[in-house]
């Protein structure tokens, strides 16, 4: 049986925290293997270096015992490092949607990542496109595109739960729990959320007939003409309208995206629609009943959807003024 009250020295194990956490020296020194093993593997997204810094300022304010010694395990610690945890989840999966490349002149850094990450292989062994498929590569010549994982910036709803799914599971193993146990939650989790599942989809098909109808459309170009050419306030109105109507962030850039395109033919300005449809579609999809994500996940946590409403529309309207202060940053800066 492992010994769940092991100590270490807490100098030893601050100074490998600092220097080497990143590459989990201080875990093995701990005896967590697993923990160690997965800061090594994900050592390049320098989120071990980042946990290493909260857990050194926590370590340092720990006491010890006579010998100089702390707990391997400390609910403070622990409670710090999960909210760091969240916190660098979160920033990430808003950095993920948001369309850094359309905002930036001539940046191709993720774009470019994706087809790095996508041409490695073992021997003629293609590792990604085998494992969990191909990055998205676009062809400069043809302009055609292949892979189906989207470059940091251009996520989607789907992208974002995949991601989810698979950092629950790198969770579980940290928390060393069996992969039985694991995929026996999962699939209680899957029987409970399939009634609304197919509540969602019935939503999905009937926003597809909308868009194949071109209400979304219709109305979207009613509120652009408002204005003469491009404004603000008219193209994140009919953003946030037609993200309700679609549902769907490819449907909702398909249907839409042309109608801005041929009323705004200033292309200077497509990097700031971008980053208003975006966050438009992001910020209708915490809150609106149309939203598939929203509806199955308030059922699973036994939400009501008056009492989210309630509790989120301050965050939605905050959130909201953040994305208009923004575009009009950026807007200025075109």
């Amino acid at each position: 049986m492992k010994d769940t009250n092991k100590r270490v020295n807490k100098v030893v194990y601050a100074v490998l925290t600092i220097l080497l956490g990143t590459l989990g020296i201080n875990k093995f020194y701990a005896g967590k293997v697993k923990a160690g093993i997965l800061s090594i593997l994900f050592c390049w997204t320098l989120i071990p270096t980042i946990l290493s810094i909260v857990e050194f300022i926590t370590v340092l304010t720990e006491k010890t015992d006579k010998e100089g010694k702390i707990p391997v395990n400390t609910e403070r610690r622990t409670n710090a490092l999960f909210g760091a945890s969240l916190v660098i989840f979160v920033l990430f999966v808003i950095g993920a949607i948001i369309p850094w490349e359309s905002l930036i002149p001539n940046c191709t850094i993720f774009t470019d990542f994706n087809t790095w990450v996508g041409n490695l292989k073992i021997g003629d062994y293609n590792i990604f496109s085998n494992l969990i498929g191909a990055p998205v590569v676009i062809d400069t010549t043809y302009g055609s595109t292949t892979g189906v994982i989207n470059a940091f910036g251009s996520w989607t709803i789907t992208d974002v739960a995949i991601f989810l799914f698979i950092i629950t599971g790198v969770i579980a193993l940290c928390s060393k729990i069996k992969f039985n146990d694991f995929i026996a939650t999962t699939t209680s989790g899957i029987k409970k959320i399939l009634p609304v599942a197919i509540t969602a989809m019935l939503i999905s098909i009937v926003l597809v007939i909308m868009i194949n109808s071109g209400v979304n459309v219709t109305i979207t170009n009613w509120i652009i003409s408002l204005a003469n050419g491009f404004n603000i306030a008219t193209v994140s109105l009919a953003s946030l309208i037609g993200s309700v109507l679609t549902g769907d962030f490819y449907y909702f850039v398909s249907s839409v995206g042309p109608v801005f395109t041929t009323v705004i033919t200033n292309t200077d300005l497509y990097g700031v629609i971008g980053l208003i449809m975006q966050g438009m579609y992001n910020l209708v999809m915490i809150i609106a009943p149309t939203s598939v994500a929203l509806i199955i996940g308030l059922y699973y946590l036994d939400i009501p959807y008056g009492k989210w409403f309630k509790y989120i529309w301050k965050v939605v309207l905050a959130l909201l003024v953040i994305i208009i202060v923004a575009s009009i940053i950026v807007f200025a800066l075109v």
